[in-house]
């Protein structure tokens, strides 16, 4: 791979490749990113994955949209749903859920909802969450934020709008969240999973035009960097052929 790729479409990509066929997922609000990862997965390898579970099933937008507040990112869909109908069946889960926000810390638990002061007073207000269930009902999340830095990337969030492993196995056990919760963090700099053992965040891969030393400055808690940290595999020739003729025809991941 030659071509120049942006950071955007080497997350889709790292997102693509871990989605499976016959999954059932669906991708929030912030949805430039992971709509554009599952259109990628349906089409290289999982023809049959459903996206459903959150208002609509199966859209085919004409093209990306950043949101999927915005209608016309539902194009034609086989169905749609409201409100009430989704919080009436959301605790059956999904295979699949993306996630971001205001503040994300190193066991993955995402803030959405204030940064500093308090939750009455604060210097920065979030948009809150309108359903938090698929975040432990869902068997997995991905966590993937379009900002990388030690802002956003804390030792503990400000306020806990969605728990991610929280402050590790006992503290997620006391809580009786069972499912895998949070098992990608990737961004535009690099790709973090977590250590089985503590849960807690650690830097698996950087994508190209970055370094473990300087991932680790943008990010406001310690990456447990230990050796060589391997490259991000970039995108093959057909992943972004694909994802820039039949899904990003616009350009809006490049921007």
């Amino acid at each position: 791979m030659s071509v120049a790729v942006s950071p955007l479409e080497q997350m889709v990509v790292v997102l693509a490749r871990d989605l499976a066929d016959a999954e059932l997922g669906a991708a929030g609000a912030a949805a430039l990113v992971p709509m554009a990862a599952i259109a990628l997965a349906r089409e290289m390898h999982a023809p049959n994955l459903t996206v459903g579970g959150e208002m609509f099933f199966n859209p085919q937008p004409g093209r990306l949209y950043p949101s999927m507040l915005d209608d016309r990112a539902l194009g034609h869909c086989e169905a749609a749903e409201t409100f009430i109908e989704l919080f009436g069946h959301s605790h059956h889960g999904l295979d699949f859920f993306f996630h971001s926000g205001l503040q994300h810390d190193a066991y993955g638990n995402i803030n959405l909802h204030h940064v500093g002061g308090t939750l009455h007073a604060p210097k920065m207000r979030g948009p809150g969450a309108a359903n938090l269930s698929y975040s432990h009902t869902s068997t997995r999340f991905y966590i993937c934020p379009t900002v990388h830095n030690a802002r956003n990337f804390v030792e503990k969030v400000d306020f806990l709008t969605i728990p991610g492993h929280l402050s590790g196995p006992e503290s997620k056990r006391e809580a009786g969240l069972t499912n895998e919760g949070p098992r990608f963090v990737v961004t535009p700099r690099a790709v973090m999973d977590f250590d089985q053992t503590t849960l807690r965040m650690r830097l698996k891969s950087v994508h190209a035009g970055n370094t473990p030393e300087e991932v680790q400055r943008q990010t406001g808690f310690d990456l447990a960097i230990t050796g060589e940290v391997p490259q991000t595999p970039p995108p093959t020739d057909e992943e972004l052929a694909v994802l820039r003729q039949r899904i990003d025809t616009t350009g809006a991941l490049r921007v």
